[in-house]
């Protein structure tokens, strides 16, 4: 915040943080003789007080105003991003996608006659109280390097999904992230780059849908079937590689690859499920392992569903392993 003295009385006050924005708005100015000239992104709002503000109708940048005895302060404002789709720029022509997640209600795990189900999977209900960002494809080993020292995958390529990720190294990753975000005035207030809970993962893969996959379809087998091959790389037919994101089907919200290609590191411990409603689930309180979603392109079609959980040392990368980042509230 700037608070500018300028001549015959004139007060321009410059906000440049405001909250849920993907770019951060910017207010500068000089004088032209008697004119003050605003040059600004975002949207351009005046006040007499400071404190009741209204937008600047019919402007652009930059703003003439002529000088004079009375006080003004101006500000600009980035747009609320909050209910929207954002794109982060990472470095060069590399991005991250960000999907908006409104928060609901949904079951969580898998019917008893679900083909290829576990006993791991008891439904349940679930809600989610707050709306949040997920990333629209898994992240891929440019955007790793753009944000990371050094790319361990074994599987080489910049629009292949980083693998042979940690846990650990996996939310060093969002850790990073989010500092360099706040650093560039991106990051919305109360919010944080971090792993999915498995809850948030499994609401954003199913998009509204109940069935094993989040096309709307169930399997009908449990190895090789033309369901899964629409939606995900699975053993049938990633010829023992993954591949580029975003090549197979979307579910109904925008999101790519939640079925196969790689696994997908969730923030949880992996534990049994509650036998009852829960509300903002954070999984179990300690374990042994963390929890990896979604199968992979060694998989079966069964360890690929939405509902398929299954659990890893937190310390061990594979080969088949990677992740996708949220934009969350703080937890």
């Amino acid at each position: 915040m700037n608070n500018l003295k300028l001549t015959a009385g004139l007060l321009v006050l410059a906000l440049t943080g405001m909250t849920a924005q993907a770019e951060a708005p910017s207010l500068s100015y000089e004088v032209t003789g008697n004119n003050l000239i605003l040059t600004y992104t975002g949207t351009l709002l005046q006040s007499a007080d400071a404190v009741n503000w209204t937008e600047v109708q019919s402007t652009s940048s930059p703003y003439k105003i002529a000088l004079s005895d009375k006080k003004l302060f101006f500000c600009a404002k980035g747009e609320d991003t909050h209910n929207k789709d954002i794109t982060i720029p990472l470095t060069g022509n590399v991005n991250l996608d960000l999907i908006w997640i409104e928060p609901g209600t949904f079951t969580m795990g898998s019917p008893e006659d679900e083909m290829g189900r576990f006993d791991d999977e008891a439904q349940h209900e679930v809600t989610l109280t707050k709306g949040y960002w997920l990333g629209k494809y898994e992240i891929t080993q440019a955007q790793y390097r753009a944000i990371m020292p050094s790319n361990p995958s074994e599987f080489t390529g910049a629009d292949l999904p980083a693998d042979t990720i940690s846990w650990y190294g996996a939310m060093e990753f969002c850790k990073k992230l989010t500092e360099i975000e706040k650093a560039a005035g991106r990051l919305p207030e109360g919010y944080e780059y971090a792993l999915p809970t498995e809850a948030q993962w499994e609401y954003a893969c199913r998009a509204g849908t109940t069935t094993a996959l989040n096309s709307g379809k169930n399997l009908s087998d449990k190895e090789q079937c033309p369901e899964m091959d629409e939606v995900g790389w699975y053993s049938d037919n990633s010829n023992g590689s993954s591949h580029p994101v975003g090549q197979k089907q979307p579910n109904a919200w925008g999101l790519y690859d939640m079925h196969g290609n790689v696994w997908e590191w969730c923030l949880d411990w992996y534990g049994d499920y509650p036998s009852s409603a829960v509300t903002d689930p954070k999984g179990a309180s300690s374990g042994s392992s963390r929890v990896v979603r979604g199968g992979s392109c060694y998989s079966y079609a069964y360890y690929c569903r939405s509902a398929n959980r299954s659990g890893t040392r937190p310390d061990n990368g594979y080969i088949d392993c990677g992740f996708r980042v949220t934009l969350s509230p703080v937890q």
